[in-house]
């Protein structure tokens, strides 16, 4: 896999959460550095001032904790699990953050990325908390794209 030395944020969608988790990788060794939050809230995505509030407070924690990338979590556009129209407000605010690498990873993506090289550890295993596993395994999934097999 060679050198890669980063750190990434996954990030999970949910009601007016951007749900978080952060995960390193240096020389193939991966951490999950302490984080002195697992979610930011957008209280009214109506309301333009909450979602630069969302952003001004996001770009805050990735200068904080030296993100490298933050990898969203596509939201589904149709269908039985379709995300909602704030969900999608906050995942358009996080991708226009000025300053802010980010992309998005497909549900799709996600679980190839994840066949191939799966994580070496439960999640249990890892100390965060249950609903922080979706945005955990997006960041682990990024790295997984990453490894030459």
């Amino acid at each position: 896999m060679g050198s890669v030395n980063m750190r990434v944020c996954g990030v999970e969608i949910s009601g007016n959460d951007a749900i978080i988790s952060l995960l390193s990788q240096n020389d193939g060794i991966f951490n999950i550095p302490e984080c002195r939050v697992s979610r930011i809230t957008c209280q009214n995505p109506d309301r333009v001032e909450d979602l630069r509030y969302l952003q001004k407070t996001f770009l805050q924690l990735v200068q904080d904790y030296k993100v490298d990338l933050v990898v969203i979590r596509e939201r589904l556009k149709k269908g039985k699990f379709a995300g909602g129209a704030n969900g999608f407000k906050i995942e358009a605010a996080l991708q226009l953050t000025p300053g802010l690498s980010s992309m998005l990873m497909t549900s799709t993506d996600l679980k190839a990325h994840l066949k191939h090289y799966p994580m070496p550890i439960s999640f249990v295993e890892t100390g965060l908390k249950k609903f922080q596993e979706p945005s955990f395994t997006t960041a682990f999934a990024y790295f997984a794209s990453k490894h030459k097999w």
